[in-house]
């Protein structure tokens, strides 16, 4: 049996090495075997984090008579979500347009031009309940491809067709606009936001997603919209609360699962993904600097609780980056990036089991408890059944703790962590992604400015300089997607996602470090990212050249990326970057004709936002916290003094907020009073002296 997969660089497609399935990877060979052997393609698309794709893989691909049946009727292929985004992306769309949902492992029966003509996600190995079994499935399709070709043919042809008007669709979306200012559109996203802001927290039943992107667009409500200012803090409040005290927060090692599986956010499905700790990261640092800005108005009837908030954020944030430095960290001699993920299965007693090493038995639980030397509140804590292993409990907060209970706490929190460190950890995968460390950089400089951490911006530093190093062919002028440990990068060129999200973490680098070093970098990434841009409609495309299967999944129209989802949307985060360097240049007096149309184009990427925000607001977060900035009566503001306790909270506050500030000696007069002035472009108001003035004025132009 020919092991294709022994020597692969992803960790995912080595996990299945071993296997009696005569695998492929993804690519010309295993699409010109199934041609030749006039057999359809099953296409196996997962993860290395993805505990289902496990239970799948010991279920089925590990069993020598299921894969016997693939050997015989079709060409295997193993597909590293990761490593393919594009891939991914297309037979995502597919396998939704057929079965109404998604997710890993996804299954596809394809056609040899890589056609979809069946496709679910995990089929366990005999039928469960209305789900049939994976060998039902090998035989169906098998049959209908022996007898029944043509309406195979005319069924891919369909779904293609209908991949092609989805993907038509989403690139008429960005050229939607509306009559309403962007200000109206942030009240009318807000609304929705607030009317699906559930009593527990989360916008949806369970599971619970941390809606992030959501959350960081909604603070800009709590300060710039004042009839819905006290509404709009509770609900960031319960949101944050609920995430930041429940089980998706892992409060002993740092770092947040993926999701939670239940309505009260107390058992988490226990993956650990770089790019929702890089945007938890952020938004924490946002929450601990304007919750506080909240808590200092000591007669408002939240401040109690916003204060408590911060110091939960704050604490969340510090997690994060300790979770990220001791545990996502590829700490290689020359190029240390962060890891991709934490697997959500670890082994116990010889098996891989979902979340043993983050749970605990009721005799352990009970040994701990017995060993306090101060007593435990009975309301304080709660220890929560794991969904796949009911024996074993899992650990969160059920409130917020109290300060006369903090030793208690540590006390805890050291018996918690000592059972773990006997324990084997959860698998690394060791990938490293180009966009998902750019988020993580981003974040890092956010909390280097927002909490005041030094050790955050050495680390974005030195991991942005790593991506630099080992992702960027100065020659091609191309970013790698991936690239592993000890091993180059490899030949899939980055996504726009990826080349913009680290065109904007250079561009943080640059603001917060005043190294024109990294705007220099983030330049030239912008400048290959007009490559992605389609001449004929001026849409930004995923991708500057699909291959051959995903052209003819999707009948040769290009995938466009425009509503957010566990990361932001492709052109939201180039939109982003365009304005960020474009309101940095002006800033500095260095507004020229060209930093000028970045402006005008992202805020024509991002003005679908406003179109959109009544009816999708969390899936058009990022692009509407862009337009909210570009068309805002405020892009950047001058300081007389950066460095005195006034100028560095205002510097913390613009900074939350999205803004620009600098330091414009200028302003500075006879008196120590420090000045500060809100700029549009060439156009500058007059100086205001205090935060509340110049968040008034942020208020006028949101209001008016």
């Amino acid at each position: 049996m020919a092991q294709r997969l022994a020597g692969a660089a992803s960790q995912y497609l080595r996990q299945h090495a071993h296997q009696l399935v005569d695998w492929f990877p993804y690519g010309d060979e295993a699409f010109e075997q199934a041609r030749l052997r006039d057999v359809p393609v099953m296409l196996s698309i997962g993860y290395a984090a993805c505990h289902w794709c496990h239970v799948m893989s010991h279920e089925s691909f590990d069993d020598p008579q299921i894969a016997e049946l693939l050997n015989e009727n079709f060409v295997a292929i193993k597909v590293d979500r990761e490593e393919h985004p594009m891939v991914d992306d297309t037979y995502m769309m597919a396998t939704q347009a057929l079965t109404g949902a998604g997710g890993w492992p996804m299954t596809i029966f394809a056609m040899p031009d890589g056609r979809t003509v069946h496709a679910g996600t995990y089929y366990p190995r005999e039928p469960r309940g209305k789900v049939p079994g994976f060998r039902q499935v090998l035989q169906a399709v098998h049959e209908a491809w022996e007898t029944k070709r043509d309406g195979l043919e005319d069924q891919a042809q369909m779904l293609a067709d209908h991949l092609a008007e989805l993907g038509a669709r989403q690139s008429a979306l960005l050229k939607l606009e509306t009559a309403a200012p962007a200000t109206q559109a942030l009240a009318t996203a807000t609304e929705r936001w607030l009317a699906a802001t559930k009593s527990k927290g989360g916008f949806t039943p369970a599971p619970k997603f941390p809606p992030t992107w959501a959350l960081k667009t909604l603070w800009h409500s709590v300060f710039t919209r004042t009839e819905t200012a006290e509404e709009a803090f509770g609900a960031v409040a319960t949101h944050l609360e609920a995430m930041f005290l429940g089980a998706l927060q892992d409060h002993i090692d740092g770092g947040f699962a993926r999701y939670c599986v239940d309505e009260n956010w107390s058992v988490p499905h226990f993956e650990k993904m770089l790019y929702d700790n890089a945007g938890l990261l952020s938004l924490a640092a946002q929450t601990a600097v304007l919750a506080a800005e909240v808590a200092s108005d000591t007669q408002r009837e939240s401040a109690p609780r916003a204060h408590a908030l911060s110091l939960l954020a704050t604490s969340s944030a510090r997690g994060i980056i300790k979770f990220l430095q001791d545990e996502l960290l590829v700490d290689s001699t020359s190029a240390p990036a962060f890891a991709a993920s934490l697997d959500a299965d670890s082994s116990r007693g010889g098996s891989q089991i979902e979340g043993a090493y983050y749970s605990y038995s009721r005799e352990e639980i009970n040994q701990i408890l017995s060993s306090l030397t101060h007593t435990l509140p009975a309301d304080l804590v709660r220890f929560a059944p794991v969904a796949e292993d009911p024996e074993h409990f899992c650990f969160s907060f059920a409130r917020v703790p109290r300060r006369a209970e903090q030793a208690v706490l540590d006390e805890l929190m050291k018996a918690l962590r000592v059972f773990r460190g006997s324990r084997i950890k959860p698998v690394r995968d060791e990938k490293v992604i180009a966009g998902w460390n750019a988020l993580a950089i981003e974040a890092l400089c956010d909390a280097a400015v927002l909490l005041e951490d030094s050790d955050a911006l050495e680390l974005a530093q030195l991991v942005g300089q790593s991506l630099w190093q080992t992702h960027w062919d100065a020659s091609t002028r191309q970013l790698a997607r991936v690239s592993f440990a000890s091993r180059a990068a490899t030949g899939n060129e980055a996504t726009l996602q990826d080349y913009a999200a680290l065109a904007g973490a250079f561009l943080a680098l640059g603001h917060a470090t005043a190294d024109t070093l990294w705007t220099e970098r983030a330049d030239q990434l912008l400048d290959r990212a007009k490559d992605f841009i389609d001449p004929e409609n001026a849409v930004p495309r995923d991708s500057v050249q699909a291959d051959a299967r995903v052209a003819a999944q999707r009948n040769n129209v290009a995938a466009v990326s425009v509503l957010d989802d566990a990361l932001p949307a492709a052109g939201a985060l180039y939109a982003k970057a365009l304005a960020n360097r474009s309101i940095i240049a002006m800033a500095h007096g260095q507004y020229t004709a060209s930093r000028a149309s970045d402006l005008e184009t992202a805020r024509a990427l991002s003005a679908h936002a406003a179109a959109l925000a009544g009816d999708a607001p969390t899936q058009v977060a990022t692009a509407l916290g862009v337009q909210s900035i570009v068309t805002g009566a405020v892009h950047y503001v001058g300081l007389s003094d950066m460095h005195s306790a006034l100028g560095i909270r205002i510097r913390k506050v613009i900074w939350a907020l999205g803004l620009t500030a600098h330091h414009d000696p200028s302003l500075a007069g006879e008196n120590d009073a420090l000045k500060i002035q809100p700029c549009r472009e060439h156009v500058c108001q007059m100086p205001v002296t205090n935060l509340e003035d110049l968040l008034q004025v942020l208020r006028v132009s949101h209001n008016s």
